[in-house]
């Protein structure tokens, strides 16, 4: 039996519910407080990812929902710093290396993305940042997913919802600058001519360009998102999405550790070489940048066919290409000793298409006395995913006591890699929430059908794969008059891997299962809502990108074994009236193993970068109820120690604390605001790149002024 620290905010939030039965002058049902609908957003009822309509209080599995209001109130950039407030998620732990990366409950899951329901990628050669300007919601789905999504681990998936054409004519702009020569201009602006949202158009986009706090790093990023919604009638809804992203950046990498671990007798030679250097010791080359364009297009379609059925369908066109030209740390054995690295210049070519659909039919019918919500449903995916890397010797060598960055050559150029991979499966899937008197269960069946073909051009030699699965979900719950539903589920998943092992052949799928035992609340006119919750996942068949004594890419996988992960998470949310709103996190992993692994040393040992303990809370509070005027605002976020290794190098990364606060004024057609993240300048290590050689800082003291425009 796991024994679990007490979090004092769920205290907090089962104390005032167990007040409000107890007490008789109290009945929350009856108790009415007039909430604005700009408040009333802050707290999410139903998510956007879910593919039928059940709120967020009867889905008998953890979900993480950030609407519009907590994106903008916890000062987030990018979808990983957004990520940073989940419980369970670590994000950004390889450091602004220029996407986002994330694990999902001590599972790295980066490639898990998908935007309005469609998966974006199924390689993680071509990793992406996602601009939260054009989110409407970003949700964490914990636990298994494959049943309802197709292929994916058992840890969870991140689902971006795009904004859409609205039923109200508006204009919103945004103009921010601040430390690190930050710029950023965004805007908003929806058309809605009958009042409605048929007929509408929205577009919205950003510009954002900024430095860093390393030395000549920076990130340039340019959004814009169109979309339409068709007049087709009261039963047919139709609207055409598209999205397109420039982006620009240089990493910022870190500095190495040298740290090593005796693998036989597990001594372990502290030697924290990143200590001698500022963070902002840049080593690369500043003319060598990334750059990286994303267009996608698609469609969303229902159709109510009576009062009991409705079709719906989704489809999404993605093209993704980058051009990469980063300078790497090859050889940097001695950096402790005289501050020495051997650099490699990469020039890195990914081009990715997918295509992916999704079509259903949800029918709501009754036998007996039991109430079924079905959703039928087939989904479709094709991925082509060129990858091109060459490689060679930078001639000059970077010395941190005497920094250059003029460079005269390169070396002996080689291809080392030149892989062409196509990837596409076909998924059946049933699904049936049955709710009986204040009983509901829930069972979803899927047959998945994949292939993966990967050519090597170095060789001109393919490899193939084709493998099926059939995966499930059952769950239980019961609804206490609407103010707590107890639930477990169980579910297994398949994930087929698009990697190459040693031997040139495509690696044995992934396998995994979730068990969870939780409970949602929800309290207040449904202005309160969370969760807490108890899991257990096993993964089988991990892979791991193998690496050289120095850190490097061998260019293949191997399947390392078998990894478990077991902790306990809680959640909420809650709009105390107009003025004040608070959320907050708390996460407990203490289980983090693997159980098998090719590499005998690593069996029983914690995976990388997981910390046992991590909470966060945010709140912003107004002067005025009808919210206009003075506000502030602030948040507190704490992670963990975490030990972050791979091989025979390691370092303990230490448990810190980072607070922001924001002020500002709001009126009806203008806003000013300032915002500072990490407000005491707090000097901490959020992470190592993925083979654990290169540390990275969090980022120092942020402040931001921002004026608004609204009309």
């Amino acid at each position: 039996m796991l024994k679990f620290t007490p979090s004092f905010l769920a205290f907090a939030i089962f104390a005032n519910f167990a007040h409000a039965n107890t007490t008789p002058q109290v009945q929350l049902d009856a108790m009415t407080i007039g909430i604005s609908r700009d408040a009333g957003k802050y707290v999410a009822i139903k998510p956007n990812s879910l593919k039928d309509n059940t709120p967020l209080y009867y889905t008998a599995q953890s979900v993480s929902v950030f609407t519009p209001p907590q994106v903008e109130q916890k000062q987030a950039n990018t979808v990983a710093e957004l990520l940073e407030n989940v419980a369970g998620v670590s994000s950004g732990v390889q450091g602004r290396r220029g996407w986002d990366d994330f694990i999902i409950r001590g599972q790295v899951s980066s490639n898990q993305m998908y935007v309005d329901g469609m998966r974006v990628q199924m390689s993680s050669n071509n990793l992406r940042a996602w601009d939260v300007a054009g989110a409407d919601s970003i949700e964490v789905i914990k636990g298994t997913t494959t049943t309802g999504y197709g292929m994916a681990l058992p840890s969870g998936i991140v689902n971006i919802t795009s904004k859409r054409p609205d039923d109200e004519t508006f204009a919103k702009g945004k103009i921010s600058l601040g430390t690190f020569n930050t710029k950023e201009f965004s805007y908003d602006l929806n058309y809605a001519p009958n009042a409605s949202k048929k007929g509408a158009f929205r577009l919205n986009g950003r510009f954002a360009d900024r430095d860093d706090a390393t030395d000549h790093v920076y990130f340039k990023d340019n959004y814009i998102a169109p979309s339409y919604t068709f007049d087709l009638g009261d039963k047919t809804n139709l609207t055409l999405l598209g999205s397109y992203q420039w982006r620009e950046y240089i990493r910022q990498q870190g500095l190495p550790h040298n740290n090593t671990i005796n693998q036989l007798t597990g001594e372990k030679t502290i030697r924290n070489a990143h200590q001698k250097y500022p963070p902002s010791t840049f080593f690369g080359l500043p003319q060598n940048v990334d750059k990286q364009n994303t267009l996608r297009l698609g469609y969303d379609l229902s159709h109510v066919i009576n009062d009991n059925y409705t079709f719906k369908s989704i489809f999404a066109y993605t093209k993704t290409d980058t051009d990469g030209n980063p300078t790497l740390a090859n050889n940097y054995a001695n950096f402790y000793r005289d501050g020495l690295i051997t650099r490699q210049v990469n020039t890195q070519d990914k081009n990715d298409t997918m295509l992916t659909m999704d079509n259903r039919i949800e029918a709501y019918f009754s036998t007996g006395n039991i109430n079924h919500d079905v959703t039928v449903g087939l989904d479709l995916l094709r991925e082509k995913s060129s990858y091109v890397i060459t490689r060679a010797n930078a001639n000059e060598r970077f010395d941190a006591d005497e920094p250059k960055y003029d460079f005269s050559g390169t070396g002996r150029v080689t291809t080392t890699r030149d892989w062409l991979t196509h990837t596409q499966y076909a998924g059946l899937y049933a699904k049936d929430t049955m709710r009986f008197n204040d009983f509901i269960f829930g069972a979803t069946l899927r047959h998945d059908w994949a292939t993966t073909k990967q050519t090597d051009n170095l060789v001109s030699k393919t490899a193939k794969a084709t493998d099926s699965a059939i995966t499930g979900n059952v769950s239980a719950m019961y609804d206490y008059q609407g103010k707590f539903a107890p639930y477990v589920s169980f579910g297994t998943s398949f994930l087929q891997n698009t990697d190459v092992g040693a031997d040139g052949n495509v690696l044995d799928p992934e396998k995994g299962q979730n068990a969870e035992i939780g409970i949602k609340f929800q309290g207040f006119d449904r202005r309160l809502q969370g969760y807490a919750s108890v899991y257990d996942i096993t993964r089988k068949n991990v892979a791991e990108t193998v690496y050289d004594a120095n850190g490097n890419s061998l260019n293949y996988s191997a399947l390392v074994g078998k990894q478990r992960t077991k902790g306990f998470e809680f959640e909420t949310a809650y709009v105390m009236n107009n003025q004040w709103n608070i959320s907050g996190s708390y996460s407990y992993i203490p289980t983090a193993k693997i159980l098998q692994s090719t590499t005998t040393t690593d069996i029983g040992q914690r995976i990388s970068q997981i910390p046992k303990h991590s909470a966060s809370v945010s709140t912003q509070y107004h002067f005025s109820p009808d919210r206009l005027g003075w506000y502030v605002g602030g948040g507190i976020r704490y992670q963990g120690d975490r030990t972050a290794w791979r091989g025979n190098s390691f370092i303990d990364l230490p448990a810190y604390t980072v607070l922001d606060a924001k002020a500002g004024y709001e009126s009806k057609n203008w806003g000013v605001g300032l915002a500072v993240k990490n407000l005491t300048d707090k000097d901490y290590l959020v992470g190592t790149s993925p083979n654990s050689q290169l540390v990275s800082y969090g980022e120092p003291r942020n402040v931001r002024a921002t004026l608004t425009f609204k009309y």
